[in-house]
């Protein structure tokens, strides 16, 4: 028991410090930091994997504690809880033999609660809140349509920048989708990486099924439908609240609809022997055609309910 604690500790140690290395080299160092980025929760994970999850715990505190040598403790503090909490989670995620798609929604939670506290702590260092940080993007941005407008006159473009209020909301509806998407699409990246990370260290992982192959659950459906009618029904009856949460939640879901619809070309075109560049190519157009892409999400609801690849419910051809 003794020589197990003494060697958890020590591992626990050892990857702790190469968290804290991660962690400066994704803040500091410009092109290397960028692969570190994606191993930033692997330390913690692996200690959860080796040891435990209260190993895990004490090995990202240290982090942590080593992190506040080289910056300030709230920025310390984001980091530790945007990457740390997320390498707990995939860590207890694998434990407990959860498939690859709930392992990313776990990590996903994760991240977004980092990213919460992060936001947090900045705002309680420098007193700038998301909000704030929207408007000087947009001043920047209007300074420069300006200056562009100057050069090389007026613009279709540079026009949208003008109107201040305008952008504003729009950017505010779209920040909850934004971040949600953002926070999936970083667990995803995570996913693949430290999957291909941990085979190497003897954790071998259940990949993610072929693109062709991905099927939503059906709650996803269900959720673009009641958020569809929440926006509805927020415009008929004057209900600003539920017409902007109705519309942030279908934005969110759209784009894994147009993802849904996106595997079922795939899937079709692969068996006809269509070269994968075309398939690219054909998903590409529907994604950037407005009118394609509104029919791709409703046809991404349709076949999340009705499965036409019969992959979830292929045993109903035997009936």
């Amino acid at each position: 028991m003794t020589q197990h604690n003494t060697r958890a500790l020590v591992e626990s140690a050892l990857l702790a410090v190469l968290g804290t290395i991660l962690v400066l080299l994704g803040e500091y160092v410009p092109f290397i930091g960028v692969v570190a980025l994606f191993l930033w929760p692997l330390p913690s994970a692996l200690v959860v994997l080796r040891h435990g999850m209260r190993w895990g715990v004490m090995a990202s505190i240290v982090t942590a504690l080593s992190l506040t040598l080289f910056m300030n403790w709230a920025t310390a503090l984001g980091l530790w809880v945007l990457f740390g909490l997320t390498g707990l989670a995939f860590g207890y995620a694998v434990t407990k033999e959860y498939s690859p798609a709930k392992i990313i929604v776990v990590t996903s939670g994760a991240f977004l609660i980092g990213l919460f506290t992060t936001f947090l702590s900045m705002y309680i260092v420098t007193g700038h809140s998301p909000m704030k940080l929207i408007d000087e993007w947009i001043r920047a941005m209007q300074v420069s349509a300006e200056l562009s407008e100057k050069m090389l006159g007026p613009n279709q473009v540079l026009e949208m920048f003008k109107d201040f209020d305008e952008l504003k909301a729009q950017l505010v509806r779209m920040l909850p989708a934004a971040v949600l998407l953002s926070a999936l699409f970083q667990s995803y990246l995570n996913f693949e990486v430290l999957r291909r990370v941990l085979s190497r260290l003897g954790h071998d992982l259940e990949p993610l099924p072929p693109f062709s192959r991905w099927i939503l659950p059906e709650y996803i459906a269900h959720g673009a439908i009641i958020s569809y009618l929440s926006t509805l029904l927020g415009l008929y009856y004057n209900v600003l609240v539920v017409e902007q949460v109705g519309q942030n939640i279908f934005a969110a879901l759209s784009i894994l609809l147009l993802l849904e619809t996106a595997s079922v070309i795939s899937y079709f075109l692969s068996r006809s022997r269509v070269p994968q560049i075309f398939s690219v190519l054909i998903i590409f157009y529907v994604a950037v055609t407005p009118v394609l892409s509104m029919l791709a999400v409703l046809f991404g609801i349709i076949d999340i309910l009705f499965d036409f690849r019969q992959l979830r419910y292929g045993w109903l051809n035997t009936l």
